[in-house]
């Protein structure tokens, strides 16, 4: 009951500005720093939730997951409109960064993919911004020539005409995935054929049942998310730098419509047909009031010069590892899909020392996590196309007999299980002692 509110307390006593010397423009509306201290007490929200099985705040909890979604949108919509890089390597490095710990997990812990709903959702949405934004800027090379380019160096966005044709690109292709048809339970079993069945369905359920109704449950909650985040990248730089200059008399309205729009989202959250049931109404209403209070949280929180120039260091770093602290929960923190805590003393007197003790260990791999994943993206990064396509062949050759093998024997931990396990390790170490052997010797 008290962890959440003493990080809180805790977390006050270690505020850092955000300016430098080196950057006095990031203590800014809505900086990098910010948006990771978000991140991070959104995460200790999620974390707390799944700890506690605090099922009263369920809304809240989904209006987070939502805000991330948002921040995937603003993000990616910032970065695309400032540097026009629509490259293979940029996309590759995104996609790598969402699904390599959560591969490994899945393949690991034989866990299905879209469990880990949030890596679903924020590598959905990238790949639609990424698609919309990227077909946007082949139209302003070779149709509307008049668009100026992106060039971060020069500070040049792109132009307003650009956002616009990007924004409603995504706003047409998400609409047409996810609002037909309307279903009852946003169920697709009987649904007639629609793009989100050629684009995602079919194949999806190639995989499992569980995997293609669980992945449009996720993704029709919070399908809207993402463009009103990308429709606020659209005017962020303008409104970064009127917000400061802005008078209270100028500032008013904003306040006004924000609270307006939370008002909005508490009334519907509340309404006697979806506060209950533990959410199972509430989420078919989800995608149109989710974001509803993200415009008083952040006016909130950049309403003086001295909350915008700050931000929580714990929460920012929380917020940095953001992804391996949702990833790892489910296996560290907690058990068995978060249905169960993890106890290393078996006492239930004990209760709060096998949190720490737990709750230590989980914070330490949550950062080798990060590490590795950033390693091991740059020894791939460094290695030749032909390097990588016989590690990828090697991986989902492999892969597939050892799932073909598990698949028919009768128990997946014999020791015949364990001996070809052991067998594929020692060749696959093998070829990357002699791999690393003869590239330092070359």
């Amino acid at each position: 009951p008290f962890t959440i509110p003493s990080r809180g307390w805790g977390s006050l006593w270690c505020l850092r500005s955000v300016a430098s010397e080196a950057d006095p423009a990031a203590a800014c509306f809505l900086s990098r720093a910010q948006a990771n201290e978000w991140k991070g007490w959104m995460q200790v929200a999620f974390v707390a939730y799944h700890y506690t099985n605090a099922q009263d705040v369920y809304v809240p909890i989904r209006w987070c997951v939502s805000a991330y979604v948002w921040l995937t949108g603003f993000g990616n919509g910032v970065y695309f409109w400032a540097s026009a890089d629509f490259s293979a390597k940029r996309f590759l490095q995104q996609i790598w960064r969402m699904n390599f710990l959560c591969a490994l997990l899945a393949l690991a812990t034989n866990t299905a993919w879209i469990d880990y709903y949030f890596v679903a959702l924020a590598t959905v949405h990238f790949v639609l911004i990424f698609l919309c934004l990227g077909a946007t800027r082949l139209l302003g090379k070779y149709v509307f020539r008049g668009w100026p380019t992106p060039d971060r160096k020069l500070g040049r966005e792109a132009c307003d005409a650009e956002k616009a044709v990007g924004w409603l690109l995504l706003v047409v292709l998400t609409c047409l995935l996810w609002v037909p048809p309307q279903l009852n339970n946003m169920q697709r079993n009987s649904a007639p054929k629609t793009p989100y069945d050629y684009v995602f369905q079919t194949w999806l359920k190639d995989i499992n049942h569980h995997t293609a109704n669980y992945f449009w449950t996720r993704t029709r909650m919070d399908y809207l998310s993402s463009i009103h985040g990308l429709l606020f990248a659209a005017v962020y730089a303008r409104f970064r730098d009127w917000w400061p200059k802005a008078s209270l008399a100028l500032r008013a309205p904003c306040y006004a419509v924000a609270s307006a729009l939370f008002a909005v989202a508490v009334y519907v959250a509340k309404m006697p047909k979806y506060c209950c049931n533990s959410g199972a109404d509430y989420r078919s209403v989800n995608a149109y009031v989710d974001t509803l209070w993200i415009p008083l949280y952040l006016l909130l929180r950049n309403s003086t010069p001295w909350l915008m120039h700050r931000v929580s260091a714990p929460m920012e770093w929380i917020g940095m590892h953001s992804l391996e602290f949702y990833l790892l929960q489910f296996h560290v923190f907690l058990t068995r899909k978060s249905q169960m805590i993890l106890y290393i003393i078996p006492k239930e007197s004990w209760a709060y020392t096998n949190m720490i003790i737990v709750g230590f260990i989980y914070v330490c791999l949550c950062v080798k996590a990060l590490e590795l994943t950033n390693v091991v993206r740059g020894v791939v990064w460094r290695c030749t196309r032909l390097k990588v396509g016989l590690c990828a062949a090697w991986c989902v050759t492999f892969y597939a007999i050892f799932e073909g093998y598990f698949k028919d024997t009768s128990h997946p931990c014999d020791g015949a299980s364990w001996g070809v396990w052991w067998a594929f390790a020692v060749v696959a170490a093998a070829f990357l002692c002699a791999w690393t052997f003869l590239d330092l010797k070359a």
